[in-house]
């Protein structure tokens, strides 16, 4: 079955006065019941290298989901003056799905009434490059460096859209810092089947017990 709505197993779609209650954007990742929602990644641009994932915020567990093997699908010489646009003479590294990320889907169960958000960590050249944060509060200097084009309510309309910007800080100065929300996009809901439509009470019971299951919520159309 494919599901074109966020659904309540059990209990069938859930009301907007229930999305109203959930967070899914700058503020925080946060869910009234167990919630899995499932990961695209779209494309990447810059020479770093990168690693999507989620950060418990009350443990500091890092989970991470979607992984760049590489910076880009091609290699490219960071000297290389680029126009941070996918332009055949001056092209901006980059990496798109099964390629620069060979595994491009991902999904992730979040735990009801828990804390959470999304971090970049990034290398260059095996060095570290830094760590950014989708809450603006886990940032220095409570910086932007995750927008989110839908928040909770897109999870069930096409999909929420995260566009990152990872600073670049070891190849340019502060100043020099384009913020163009570009280096790592990822689609969240939306876009795959719900894994659980349609399956027998038995089957839904391998991936939790059955008191999470009663109000486990999925996306995907």
């Amino acid at each position: 079955m494919m599901l074109m709505g966020v659904m309540t197993v059990g209990l069938g779609m859930f009301s907007k006065a229930a999305q109203a209650a959930d967070q899914f954007g700058t503020k925080g990742v946060q869910f009234d019941v167990n919630t899995i929602v499932e990961f695209e990644f779209v494309e990447s641009h810059g020479a770093y290298q990168s690693t999507f994932g989620v950060i418990n915020l009350d443990t500091g567990e890092k989970t991470p989901l979607l992984a760049e093997v590489k910076p880009s699908d091609y290699l490219q010489n960071p000297n290389t003056p680029s126009d941070y646009r996918r332009s055949p003479s001056k092209p901006d590294f980059v990496g798109t799905p099964g390629n620069t990320v060979p595994q491009p889907l991902a999904e992730y169960e979040f735990k009801a009434n828990t804390r959470y958000a999304f971090y970049l960590e990034s290398t260059y050249n095996g060095r570290p490059a830094g760590i950014v944060y989708s809450t603006t509060t886990q940032n220095p200097g409570g910086n932007l460096q995750a927008k989110f084009d839908g928040e909770v309510f897109g999870l069930a309309n096409g999909g929420t859209i995260t566009l990152w910007d990872d600073t670049g800080s070891l190849l340019v100065k502060p100043n020099q810092e384009d913020t163009d929300f570009n280096d790592f996009i990822v689609r969240a809901g939306g876009h795959i089947a719900c894994p659980y439509a349609n399956n027998s009470r038995s089957q839904r019971k391998s991936v939790g017990d059955s008191a999470k299951l009663a109000g486990l919520k999925c996306t995907g159309k």
